[in-house]
């Protein structure tokens, strides 16, 4: 019984050993940890991770993920259980005599010594990837852990995009990376511009260091009316150059629509305020917009010009209906920021004003009044500089629009 005990677990370990050493024998995972106790199989190529071809590199070991959501799937070794380790990732789309890289990642951050990795993609339900590790730094056993995120895509008018949810942007956004460059817009959620101890979020397209810079960015599906006006803001600004951006609205996410509305177009663009200011100095465009026909429309951000022309930081996007004749006799009314004293003017032209609301981008009240007049002026020197939302209301209609507080 011995023998045939330890026979068993021989034929096993063996079995384990070679089941996940090449790609055409990729071991399946899924959600949850797996452990890597070790490197015997083929290496991984193409390299997709940072510092490729680089040695010392002998062995790697080969998994195969398929998706169970629509979504957003995080493959990571930056866990506890493997602190002070060192690993380099590899994710790849294809066969595996095609295999196309989709993601790699060596180190999670070099400057603090953090040598784990991570990377992030947007999934499909069935969607199939290899996932390798190579032993490029390390032999170390370690464990390496799967998380899906499902995200749904139905987005509505009005449409207000702060760029606050990079796994919406993951999956619901569309990039074209014309310039080839590899630096294509990506969603930044963690840097803190104003020093507030709060990261501001905005899409951002940097720098092209081989050429002139050609990117594109497209919105998610917006069902909108055919011969209904829209309007459109887009609020932006550069960092360390004088990069350039237009804007359209296109019947189709890519770069070749085959019908591209026109909103603004500036170039050589340059940074307004300084680094702690550039949301609350930010460049504002408010363009009006008429789709020919009903259906699927989206909001395109075309990142253009020389090499090394600096980062475009793009805010804010919003859109929504203009309100009609009738609606905007019902609620005709006027308003004006004035910068020196800090105060909202609101003038309507057919009846008084019931309240006023005013909200951060984070969504939260900082002013909420009951209104009498058809004249008010609203104090806003309490309130930090930025981007701010206010709903009006009059005879029970309401109006929201951007206030930028400088």
């Amino acid at each position: 019984m011995k023998k045939i005990t330890l026979l068993i677990l021989s034929l096993l370990a063996f079995h384990f050993g070679q089941s996940q050493n090449d790609c055409a024998s990729a071991l399946p995972v899924s959600a949850g940890t797996t452990t890597v106790s070790g490197y015997d199989g083929a290496l991984p190529n193409p390299e997709c991770a940072e510092n490729a071809g680089v040695d010392p590199r002998e062995f790697g070991e080969w998994y195969v993920y398929t998706a169970a959501i629509d979504g957003v799937v995080t493959i990571t070794s930056d866990l506890p259980a493997n602190a002070g380790g060192d690993t380099r990732l590899h994710v790849y789309s294809g066969t595996c005599v095609a295999l196309t890289c989709e993601g790699g990642s060596d180190d999670v951050d070099f400057g603090t010594n953090n040598f784990l990795s991570t990377v992030t993609l947007a999934v499909s339900v069935g969607e199939t990837f290899y996932i390798a590790w190579d032993n490029q730094w390390s032999d170390a056993a370690f464990d390496f852990l799967i998380t899906e995120t499902a995200v749904s895509c139905n987005f509505s008018v009005p449409f207000d995009e702060t760029y606050d949810d990079n796994n919406s942007f993951l999956v619901c956004f569309t990039t074209e990376d014309n310039d080839g460059d590899t630096i294509s817009w990506i969603s930044q959620q963690d840097l803190d511009l104003d020093g507030d101890m709060l990261p501001e979020t905005f899409a951002t397209n940097g720098n092209s260091a081989t050429g002139p810079k050609d990117d594109w960015l497209f919105s998610p599906a917006l069902a909108l009316t055919g011969g209904t006006e829209y309007t459109i803001t887009s609020i932006f600004n550069t960092f360390s150059g004088n990069g350039s951006l237009e804007a359209f609205l296109t019947n189709a996410p890519n770069s070749g629509a085959s019908v591209q509305l026109p909103l603004f177009s500036n170039t050589n663009i340059v940074p307004m305020g300084d680094f702690a200011t550039l949301e609350t100095m930010a460049y504002q465009e408010v363009n009006a917009v008429t789709p020919p026909t009903s259906g699927d429309w989206y909001v395109a951000y075309h990142s253009f010009g020389p090499g090394m022309s600096g980062f475009i930081l793009l805010f804010d996007t919003d859109l929504e209906s203009t309100l009609s004749v009738e609606e905007f006799e019902q609620n005709s009314f006027t308003y004006f920021y004035n910068k020196d004293t800090k105060t909202l003017n609101l003038q309507s032209s057919t009846h008084v004003f019931d309240t006023i609301e005013l909200y951060n981008i984070l969504g939260q009240t900082v002013i909420q009044e009951r209104l009498s007049e058809s004249t008010e002026s609203i104090d806003m020197k309490s309130l930090k500089d930025g981007i701010y939302l206010a709903k009006v209301s009059i005879q029970g209609q309401s109006k929201t629009f951007k206030i930028l507080k400088n």
